[in-house]
């Protein structure tokens, strides 16, 4: 058989562009599977992304709260986070609105201050700011000693009490609230400058001053009452008029009840004191999906969070959407709404 030399360049080229063809195909093919690949690996990215904490110093409130949220997160919802101790509030709700950090906790007077840009934030609102959650109550309290002759806020008049606190303007805001109920205000005492409360209850075992403000059930109160053989806490007013003073110089704050219990050093029988609240707060920024999950990690891990911060056993699900105003979180709302946790004032 006689092949045409036609013919033989006919079947070259046909296997030439088939053998283009197969090359072609697996190209295609290569490109798909890496295109695959690198989206699979972009989704899982963005799923395992630090969230970023901020808190105070280690050993502090907003530490020991953070440290505990971001196990539980881990632990419930597998979602990994990193806790980055600040300086404080001050520096920490600026990182959050300019979207360097994604959540942090503190209490609702920082809060409202940092939004609006004022008391403690003069001038330097912080738009994009959000509550995610009302975690617990703060109970504040004035203390004296047992044999004190002060048995209520107005015989405070003319006597020594723990002032300045350069650290805590918080706290000194809220020595100012307590006065308030009684009609006082710090012109009518002798302020003893402190740095911090520590020092402050220091200064009154030492004598050196009459009244000093703590944490109701706080360890360093037991310390103190140990030291100098008891102390008391001043109950406060709870009528609308003593309640309307308080909230002009601490708009977050509330009155309510305590009982006596062993963990409440210094509250010898039923009284009124002036509480606070703390709050889970996060970057308008913060995609909503992942505040819900955060939030829902939250509102539903009570005992488990409690164990790396005790105070977390007060946490109520009727007051974790609390209006403040201090916008919440879409991403909040929306856990809230499903699960039909009402607003509340």
């Amino acid at each position: 058989m006689v092949v045409s030399p036609f013919t033989t360049k006919l079947n070259f080229g046909q296997k030439h562009r088939s053998g283009r063809n197969v090359v072609k195909k697996l190209l295609v093919g290569a490109t798909f599977i890496m295109s695959a690949c690198l989206s699979t690996a972009m989704v899982s990215n963005a799923s395992a992304q630090l969230v970023g904490i901020g808190t105070s110093p280690q050993g502090t409130l907003t530490y020991q709260i953070g440290a505990s949220v971001s196990k539980v997160m881990q632990d419930v919802g597998k979602i990994p986070s990193r806790v980055q101790p600040q300086s404080g509030t001050s520096t920490i709700i600026p990182l959050l609105n300019s979207g360097e950090l994604d959540i942090s906790f503190a209490n609702t007077a920082e809060v409202y201050d940092a939004f609006h840009g004022v008391g403690t934030f003069p001038k330097q609102p912080n738009p994009k700011l959000r509550m995610m959650a009302v975690i617990f109550p703060i109970k504040a309290g004035l203390f004296v000693r047992a044999n004190s002759d002060i048995k209520s806020i107005k015989d405070m008049k003319g006597k020594r009490i723990v002032y300045g606190l350069a650290s805590q303007e918080i706290v000194r805001k809220t020595v100012d609230a307590m006065l308030a109920t009684g009609g006082l205000s710090i012109k009518d005492l002798t302020p003893v400058l402190a740095p911090n409360v520590v020092r402050g209850a220091d200064d009154l075992a030492a004598g050196r001053v009459d009244i000093a403000v703590f944490a109701i059930g706080a360890p360093k109160v037991a310390e103190v009452d140990a030291a100098v053989g008891g102390i008391r806490f001043i109950p406060i007013d709870n009528s609308p008029t003593a309640l309307a003073a308080l909230k002009k110089d601490f708009p977050t704050g509330y009155i309510a009840q305590i009982k006596p219990a062993p963990n409440l050093v210094g509250v010898k029988e039923p009284m009124f004191t002036m509480f606070y609240d703390y709050a889970a707060i996060a970057g308008a920024d913060v995609p909503a999906a992942r505040i819900k999950a955060i939030t829902q990690i939250i509102a539903e891990n009570r005992d488990a969070l409690a164990q790396g911060q005790p105070l977390f056993r007060q946490m109520e699900t009727a007051r974790l959407f609390t209006n403040f105003n201090v916008p919440y979180h879409p991403g909040s709302i929306a856990y809230y709404k499903e699960k039909g946790i009402a607003e509340t004032k």
